[in-house]
């Protein structure tokens, strides 16, 4: 495994949480990820969502659910999808009982219903830590290829405007782009992008773990991103680079990293981190907790309604690994497992 990926998992190593994934004991996550979205405007060409599902809002249990969390972390949960977040009808309640509870919240969104009018009725919105809008595209025709919405662009980037000219203390505004190979040579445009808006505290890049879209000439993109580094460099942007990207502005050609099926185990590992959907059911694996999401089901580990996340996961419900499962996986999950198994199959 390249050094790259330990920045992100030698904390999970060194509190014991991946240890407790790969010995199959029960811990309780150390990351818990609120999807509580129930629809979305976008049909994004590398979503794994099940675009027929619709789903009216569900009844609310997360006060319950915090306050079972044993509280030794306060940067346990984060808000994203799934689905859009914003659609959720309590998302405020939602913001504020993670706020008043002392939860540094990362809420992830597309930015598409974050208009002044919706941050009015919605006020506990600004109490989270930071706001990460997933950015499609940096020009209209990028976007809407990739969304589907021809509003999406110009919606969003109105949107980031406003936001930064909001004249109250709000969380800083962080920007997250998925590389494709079909426009990674104009990732330049992120910069006229960012000046138009006004600024972002953070622009983090990735690569899209889905592996529907890999950059395969990694030359190239090295290139790209040594142009693209050094600029960001003299415009003091913080960059976070996803995993390969890293490894390639260190001179090392990796492709991101990925498992297949058969380096998956039973228990999966939700000692280091857990998704949790609106209808309350708990996931190990990411993209498997879009609502209805065909062949997802499975991957439920338990469900918090009239239980708790200690309660389901001390059962220890074992899955037997499958073809295709693999695609249920984000990538820190794939990063997790392939810690896993070098550590019980001596791989280095």
């Amino acid at each position: 495994m390249d050094k790259s990926y330990y920045r992100t998992i030698q904390p999970l190593i060194d509190t014991g949480h991946i240890q407790a994934a790969i010995d199959g004991v029960y811990k309780f996550p150390k990351n818990i990820n609120l999807f509580p979205g129930t629809s979305c405007m976008f049909e994004c060409t590398f979503c794994g969502r099940n675009y027929d599902a619709r789903e009216p809002n569900y009844n609310y249990f997360y006060d319950t659910l915090l306050d079972q969390d044993p509280g030794d972390n306060p940067y346990r949960y984060n808000i994203g999808g799934g689905l859009e977040p914003l659609t959720y009808n309590e998302i405020d309640r939602l913001c504020k009982d993670l706020h008043v509870r002392g939860y540094k919240v990362r809420f992830i969104t597309n930015g598409f219903m974050l208009t002044p009018k919706f941050i009015e009725k919605n006020p506990n919105l600004l109490t989270v830590d930071h706001f990460r809008i997933s950015l499609y595209g940096y020009d209209e025709d990028q976007t809407t290829s990739t969304t589907k919405n021809n509003k999406a662009f110009r919606v969003v980037k109105k949107n980031l405007k406003d936001y930064n000219k909001l004249n109250v203390t709000k969380p800083p505004l962080h920007i997250n782009h998925v590389l494709l190979p079909t426009e990674f040579e104009n990732l330049h445009k992120i910069f006229n992008y960012i000046d138009d808006i006004g600024g972002v505290h953070t622009l983090s890049l990735r690569e899209d773990f889905s592996f529907q879209y890999p950059i395969d000439d990694r030359n190239k993109l090295r290139e790209k991103l040594l142009e693209f580094d050094e600029e960001a460099k003299k415009r003091s942007l913080n960059i976070d680079y996803g995993y390969a990207l890293v490894a390639l502005l260190e001179g090392r050609m990796n492709k991101l990293l990925s498992v297949n099926y058969k380096q998956l185990t039973r228990k999966q590992s939700p000692q280091v981190k857990i998704a949790i959907d609106p209808r309350g059911d708990i996931y190990s694996y990411f993209e498997a907790a879009f609502i209805d999401r065909p062949h997802s089901d499975r991957h439920i580990l338990g469900n918090v309604i009239g239980s708790s996340v200690e309660q389901e996961l001390r059962k220890q419900k074992e899955i037997e690994p499958k073809p295709g499962d693999e695609h249920f996986l984000d990538a820190l999950n794939h990063v997790i497992e392939a810690y896993k198994w070098e550590q019980t199959n001596d791989v280095r």
